[in-house]
């Protein structure tokens, strides 16, 4: 697992910030946060920016393309397939609120993760019992095939991430 911080410069930052957080941006509601999710109240917002099997899946994927970059040239030539892009947007619900454990491609034997942070926040990616916070402007690389969940914050009134899993 790493951990780098101060990713993309402030300009790429702020950008981004103010494309996602735009009153125009199209977030999606997901009930649950996987597909055959078990748990109750871990819902979340969701825009997928692209998928292996479809492709591009977004006319906002432009706007992703300095932290994708950066994240590709972050992992190295290790694994260069892309798998999916998607955005997190978590809403305050006053407490912190633990999603299921899962791995993002459980039928992959070999594959990354990438959890990209663009809010400083009390919320967190939990790995067992290893708690990595959410801090605006870092990525977090780890093995794919690494359970983990994410947990929702109670200090903001929005926890945002983008999600990168490379094989």
């Amino acid at each position: 697992m790493n951990l780098y911080k101060n990713l993309l410069s402030d300009i790429d930052f702020n950008n981004l910030i103010d494309v996602l957080t735009s009153k125009y941006f199209p977030w999606y509601f997901y009930k649950t946060s996987l597909n055959d999710g078990k748990y109750t109240n871990d819902f979340m917002f969701v825009h997928t920016f692209y998928e292996k099997q479809v492709g591009i899946n977004s006319p906002e994927f432009i706007n992703i393309l300095p932290l994708l970059n950066k994240v590709s040239a972050t992992i190295g030539t290790k694994h260069t397939d892309l798998l999916r892009i998607k955005a997190n947007l978590y809403t305050n619900q006053n407490k912190n609120i633990t999603h299921e454990e899962h791995t993002d491609y459980p039928d992959l034997d070999s594959y990354t993760t990438a959890v990209y942070n663009l809010t400083t926040c009390n919320g967190a990616t939990k790995f067992e019992n290893k708690l990595e916070p959410s801090i605006a402007n870092s990525l977090l690389v780890f093995d794919g095939n690494t359970m983990h969940s994410g947990i929702t914050q109670s200090d903001t009134d929005i926890r945002l991430l983008v999600n990168f899993d490379f094989k």
